[in-house]
């Protein structure tokens, strides 16, 4: 077998050499042999028998290390690791690396193009995505796709307010990985891999959104109306002097508060993966719309939490 003339014909079917010598013969007889594959499979190599007859005796020969290549190729890559949304923080260029392991069991491929394109939120992305790869991954072996990727805040965030589910993307990323199988294989359609990815704001984007929550929450629960006997107790327990008014007090406590339960759920949250629940309602703390709604409830207190429930009854 000529291992140096393995091939594609006019039609791009798979073609080798194999010379063939009778025992004391000094010359040898030229075979040339095409492959024609049948159905979806991933290229690999194997022995291949082949069948003698001359003067009507048969004989066979084995032919060892055959590439055997798909005309439709299968899946080259497989994607390993976890199936959780990977977190891209707002408001930065950030690379995201995306493991994956081929599916060539003793064939090299070799990776010709990568593009990466948004699913379900294409204005959530700035710029164009990109990525950098290993151009040559071994059999069986493990390589990694680096997208480089910058999320645009104020579509990201729009797309991010009512995600609460910790476990569900806001986007997804069809990643397309173009490769061609090394001795001969045909370069293979687009192979799409599906990345799933949440936006994670920045700590100041989460400070903005509790502050502000404060507020409205203080806000709200200032105006709603105290009853009679509320009023007189208020009025009672407030001294006649202080260094700030009452309702300074009242402000800086209900910020606090705020601040403080948004730690804690933040530490909850990254170390057992679980929502926080104020006052009965099961909140994401990562998440600009859940905090900023963690702010109002805590700074608000039981009457504004209270007005909330009441309206949402059906």
């Amino acid at each position: 077998m000529d291992t140096g003339s393995f091939s594609r014909d006019k039609v791009n079917r798979f073609q080798f050499d194999v010379y063939v010598q009778k025992t004391g013969d000094s010359s040898a007889e030229h075979f040339h042999v095409y492959e024609d594959p049948v159905g979806v499979f991933v290229d690999y190599i194997a022995p291949v028998v082949m069948s003698i007859k001359s003067a009507g005796i048969a004989d066979s020969a084995s032919l060892t290390d055959i590439p055997i290549h798909a005309q439709y190729e299968g899946d080259v890559f497989s994607r390993t690791g976890g199936a959780n949304p990977i977190s891209v923080e707002l408001g930065i260029s950030s690379q995201i690396s995306i493991p994956i392991v081929s599916n060539l069991t003793n064939l090299q491929t070799s990776i010709n193009a990568v593009t990466i394109s948004s699913t379900t939120c294409t204005k959530c992305w700035q710029g164009q995505l990109t990525a950098t790869y290993d151009s040559t991954v071994q059999p069986s072996g493990a390589s990694a796709l680096i997208l480089t990727v910058q999320p645009n805040t104020l579509y990201a965030l729009y797309a991010s307010a009512f995600a609460v589910d910790t476990h569900k993307s806001q986007d997804t990323l069809a990643v397309y990985v173009t490769s061609t199988p090394s001795q001969g294989g045909l370069p293979s359609l687009p192979q799409k891999i599906e990345v799933p990815v949440r936006f994670s704001p920045s700590f100041l984007y989460l400070t903005s959104a509790v502050i502000l929550g404060s507020l409205i929450g203080f806000g709200i629960r200032r105006l709603i109306s105290a009853t009679a006997s509320d009023a007189a107790t208020d009025a009672a327990a407030t001294p006649a002097k202080g260094r700030f008014p009452r309702w300074a007090r009242d402000l800086l406590l209900s910020v606090a508060t705020a601040v403080i339960v948004e730690l804690f759920g933040l530490v909850l949250f990254n170390n057992t993966n679980t929502n926080v629940v104020v006052f009965g309602f099961s909140l994401d703390p990562s998440q600009v719309a859940p905090a900023f709604l963690v702010a109002i409830l805590v700074a608000g207190g039981p009457p504004v939490v209270s007005k909330i429930s009441e309206a949402i009854k059906f």
